[in-house]
């Protein structure tokens, strides 16, 4: 085992291959010293267990951090040990942390949890002095909330005033390093929150955002998710898109999930951007329904929206149906606009 690894001050056990941080903590952030821990490890080779009591939450972007580590999260269950997402009790961390998934995905909205829009949006800026930043988020909120970034910062909690001027200066001050950040909003269902990822590309730069936006809707009911698409197709003509995809989840309604919760994903809509409607041949002359053409008529982008067609006239399904018929609606425009759409757009494989 590495020494400098079993130096940090957060790591209070080491096994074969891993460490482990155990807090007592009932909503873990995404803090600087444990993306610290999170960053060493990887490049030690090593894999980070988050150890916390079966009623701590993460919030969305410490959730996202142990996922593009390929840590694990695992919680106490009295004297024994079980992953998140798993119902395998094991006797110790190191069984616990390889037991595989056994929580079955469902529509159902668990205990003190809100329906959530998840939303993930890359965007390209030409390298030019008049790119800027974060504007993509503002966009997002304004759609979805009627509302706009409140804070930001590199970790949690985000401290600093919202400004795009100051978001667009420092990731230039870090240029060509990636920047992450993260950011909050206040809004009706709750506190909205968003991750952003800027990175050098070839031609400019990309920009990623991924936004978790609590829906002030009560358990026993279905939101009203027809602003989704709207909005991306808003956005398509405002920025140039990459790729967008939005989705229904849920969670709870400071954005934070929990270790007992394991949501269905449910496809709302999704942008194709210009460049990959041209990769996959697609002729926006000839449009399935639910797919239509969106921003700048020389090179458009393509919106795909699922909402299902009796929901469109007034039909009120069950939230089980509901997930059902949307991903019905995914599969037929599959069909229509070829595997690869899909593909790219990754909604199979979405956590």
């Amino acid at each position: 085992m590495d020494d400098v690894t079993l130096a940090h001050p957060l790591v209070d056990a080491v096994g074969a291959g891993f460490v482990v941080h155990e807090t007592d903590a009932a909503v873990v952030e995404c803090s600087s010293e444990r993306t610290g821990l999170l960053l060493e490890a990887r490049r030690a080779g090593l894999v980070v267990v988050l150890l916390t009591p079966g009623t701590s939450r993460l919030t969305a972007a410490m959730s996202t951090m142990l996922r593009r580590t390929a840590s694990s999260w695992v919680v106490r269950d009295g004297d024994r040990y079980r992953a998140a997402g798993s119902d395998v009790v094991a006797d110790d961390v190191a069984t616990a942390m390889l037991a595989p998934q056994t929580v079955t995905r469902s529509a159902t909205i668990g205990p003190g949890a809100v329906p959530w829009v998840e939303a993930l949006v890359s965007v390209h800026h030409p390298a030019s002095d008049a790119a800027t930043l974060g504007r993509t988020a503002e966009l997002l909120l304004a759609g979805l909330a009627e509302g706009g970034p409140m804070a930001w910062g590199t970790v949690e909690p985000a401290t600093l005033a919202w400004s795009v001027a100051e978001v667009t200066a420092f990731a230039r001050r870090r240029a060509p390093r990636p920047t992450r950040l993260v950011a909050v909003a206040p809004t009706s269902g709750g506190v909205a929150s968003v991750q952003l990822r800027i990175e050098r590309s070839a031609t400019g730069v990309t920009e990623e955002t991924r936004l978790v936006l609590p829906r002030s809707v009560p358990s026993d009911a279905l939101p009203t998710d027809d602003d989704v698409p709207t909005v991306l197709a808003d956005l398509a003509g405002r920025q140039r898109v990459l790729l967008g995809t939005a989705w229904r989840t849920s969670g709870h309604p400071d954005a934070t999930v929990s270790a007992h919760q394991l949501p269905l994903p449910v496809p709302l809509g999704a942008v194709v951007g210009a460049a990959a409607v041209r990769d996959l041949g697609i002729d926006p002359r000839t449009l399935p329904a639910g797919a239509r053409a969106a921003g700048p008529a020389r090179v458009p982008s393509l919106v795909l929206d699922f909402t299902p067609e009796g929901v469109r006239s007034g039909t009120v399904l069950s939230r089980g149906a509901d997930a059902e018929a949307r991903w019905r609606r995914l599969a037929q425009l599959g069909d229509a606009l070829g595997p690869r759409a899909v593909e790219l757009l990754g909604f199979g494989d979405r956590r």
